[in-house]
């Protein structure tokens, strides 16, 4: 399906590519997509189109756009409670316009909710991985074409994000916005705030009151609220012990014999590893994964013995002698 005009706006939106009246009228109707009698609404695609028109026409009246109301609605329900409920953030807006109008093709999205007695792993399409913890959901979108990387967090999870400088991970949290290119860190939210703990990489907070925010690096606490900062702190061993409980995250190891190395590495990646030369199971390494995605992974090892290796898809083929 064709993308509609309103569509295209709201991505121009998210990359500042609009007009100072119509970013105005844009927000305001976001603040009124918060209101219980609109979030639960799909909108018709004449709707659509005349809400369009009045955000991009010279006529700067907000209260047009508060006051326009669909023609013809009908109520809907996304995961118990509504994908819109959350909150009307700019990365919602973007995940719900892409699930209720499937207007690009390739869209990866992803809704992701854990019981609540337990943590749970999730892979990621840009191979990220998030342990969310008991109770939390995680919504994420992947658009190919652009590399736009969004989430939307609710409640608890361990993030390790996969490096990719040239497209920013955003995750929404009301309205907090984190911000990271590569890292690893616990998140928390609690209602309108969140309690950030950064293992590695420099992780920037903002808010909708706040577009510059404040970067977090390693070893940092940070408590953020949608007012500013609450508290931040430097954090040590006891709090990272904490963060990573329940994860697989510590791939750190020392004369460890390859089998071993390998167990994990399927594990935590969830991949299924082929050797063609059963000997390389007993070569012996040290070496440090941790943070590190299942290509920079199999890329040290291929540097520390004499192997090769190809991915596709969840196999793993390693050719090559190994340490003999």
């Amino acid at each position: 399906m064709e993308k509609s005009n309103f569509d295209r706006l709201l991505e121009r939106y998210t990359k500042d590519q609009v007009s100072e009246e119509e970013k105005n009228k844009i927000e305001a109707w976001l603040d009124l997509a918060k209101t219980e009698s609109k979030r639960n609404f799909i909108w018709e695609k004449e709707d659509q189109e005349e809400l369009f028109k009045k955000i991009t026409s010279n006529i700067d009246n907000v209260d047009e756009i508060l006051s326009f109301k669909p023609k013809k609605a009908r109520s809907m329900s996304i995961s118990n409670g509504g994908l819109l409920g959350i909150a009307a953030t700019v990365v919602l807006l973007i995940i719900a316009s892409y699930i209720i109008w499937n207007s690009t093709v390739g869209v990866s999205i992803l809704e992701q909710t854990t019981p609540l007695s337990e943590i749970e792993k999730v892979i990621l399409n840009d191979g990220s991985i998030v342990w969310l913890h008991k109770g939390s959901k995680l919504t994420y979108l992947l658009e190919p074409n652009t590399g736009m990387r969004h989430a939307v967090l609710s409640g608890q999870g361990f993030f390790e994000v996969a490096k990719d400088p040239l497209h920013p991970f955003i995750i929404s949290c009301g309205d907090i916005f984190v911000k990271v290119l590569g890292t690893s860190f616990k998140l928390k939210t609690d209602q309108d705030q969140i309690e950030l703990e950064v293992l590695t990489g420099i992780v920037n907070l903002s808010s909708a009151k706040d577009a510059v925010g404040i970067n977090v690096e390693p070893n940092e606490l940070a408590i953020y609220s949608v007012s500013g900062v609450l508290a931040r702190t430097k954090i040590g061993p006891p709090e990272f012990t904490d963060a990573i409980t329940g994860t697989e995250y510590d791939m750190s190891f020392r004369n460890t014999e390859m089998h071993t190395v390998l167990e994990r590495i399927q594990s935590k990646f969830e991949v299924t590893v082929v050797i063609a030369d059963p000997e390389v199971n007993a070569c012996r390494i040290t070496a440090d994964f941790t943070d590190r995605s299942l290509d920079a992974t199999l890329e040290m090892i291929s540097e520390i013995l004499d192997v090769h290796y190809k991915v596709n898809g969840k196999s793993v083929a390693i050719s090559g002698k190994g340490c003999h």
